[in-house]
């Protein structure tokens, strides 16, 4: 489970990484990121009605949940991050959806071998 330092919680925080932050998608998921003055790490997961129903749409969370405190040590500090499940999302395995997680975060920039390769947007 992701600790609960490291969630993102308030509306209005959702609506700026979506609002000002750079995004990434691919079938399975959509990934806003936006650099903060604060030296944390916060990530928020919206998965909507169009996913499934509620037990999908727990799983869904659930998985997205791991593969983002799976990936915890490879993200740069200072970013708000909002993952957006899309229907695709329910079909698919913890595996496909860590793989498309850590792919999304490198084509951000968010990720330490990002800053290292030069690509840090």
């Amino acid at each position: 489970m992701l600790p609960k330092q490291y969630r993102l919680t308030r509306s209005r925080d959702f609506a700026r990484a979506r609002r000002f932050g750079r995004s990434s998608s691919c079938s399975l998921i959509a990934l806003y990121s936006l650099r903060t003055r604060s030296p944390e790490i916060r990530i928020g997961f919206s998965v909507s009605k169009r996913v499934g129903k509620a037990t999908v749409r727990n799983l869904v969370k659930r998985r997205l949940r791991e593969a983002a405190r799976h990936h915890l040590s490879d993200i740069r500090l200072g970013q708000d991050f909002v993952v957006v499940a899309r229907p695709a999302a329910a079909g698919a395995s913890f595996q496909e959806l860590d793989a498309a997680l850590g792919g999304l975060l490198q084509r951000v920039g968010a990720t330490r071998d990002a800053v290292r390769s030069g690509r840090n947007g």
